[in-house]
């Protein structure tokens, strides 16, 4: 993970011990700085060096038994409109939804939207960092926020959707390459690195992006399921209280 420096490839830390002057004043408080040129250019260098190498991030979700053991043999694909419709069917065909509840959750989504079409998000930190209003609706409805978005507070959907599927932290290696460019965790290693020899950064270090590609079987870690003590301790979800809890 991007928090522990001990875990990081060797070329990584020498790369900083060499550069990580050219970074103060842009990472940290004050004026002292090197030109916006040369920042730029260490940042370039950094982010060729990071490209094939991997993240260990978490994605949380909720899935049917079925989906669970797909994930496992075959990774995560990319999701669109179309890979929902299929998720949605295969529900339908084992009688675990109807075809009047199918029909709403295919023609009512987000699934296709340019912001979530062909994504996989990951937090490249332990999920219970970002707090119950970070996590906890990813857990409460299958689907994704494609989905639930739009069902959560309807009657016929809304239920339906919490009914189904267990909650999943997917933990996973991610190639930095298939990242989108502006999700490369550059200034979130630096941060780390600044911080461990006593700087204070302006800015903080818990980082997330998203995938463009499919994340193979082999690049998957674990699939740790409610409420088996790893996932509690990802998650934290004993800390929470009140009807929307787990």
């Amino acid at each position: 993970m991007i928090a522990e420096q001990s875990t990081w490839p060797d070329e990584i830390v020498d790369y900083l011990d060499e550069n990580h002057l050219k970074f103060l004043g842009w990472e940290t408080p004050g004026d002292d700085r090197v030109s916006a040129y040369e920042y730029d250019q260490a940042i370039l260098e950094f982010r060729s060096l990071l490209k094939p190498l991997s993240l260990v991030g978490y994605h949380c979700t909720k899935l049917t038994p079925y989906e669970i053991e797909d994930v496992r043999l075959n990774g995560m694909k990319l999701q669109n409109l179309e890979s929902l419709k299929q998720r949605v069917l295969r529900l339908e065909s084992t009688a675990e939804i109807t075809e009047t509840v199918a029909k709403e959750l295919i023609s009512i989504n987000q699934a296709d939207d340019r912001n979530r079409a062909g994504m996989l998000w990951f937090c490249f930190y332990e999920p219970h960092l970002a707090g119950f209003y970070g996590i906890q609706r990813f857990f409460k409805s299958w689907g994704g926020e494609a989905l639930y978005n739009h069902h959560e507070n309807r009657k016929n959907t809304g239920e339906v959707l919490k009914k189904i599927g267990v909650p999943c932290v997917i933990k996973a290696r991610v190639v930095i390459e298939s990242l989108k460019e502006s999700y490369y965790p550059c200034s979130a290693l630096i941060r780390v690195y600044l911080l461990n020899r006593g700087y204070v950064v302006d800015n903080g270090i818990e980082h997330e992006g998203y995938s463009t590609q499919n994340i193979c079987s082999n690049q998957i870690e674990a699939i740790e399921q409610y409420p088996t003590e790893q996932f509690v301790k990802l998650t934290k979800c004993n800390e929470w209280h009140g009807e929307p809890a787990l």
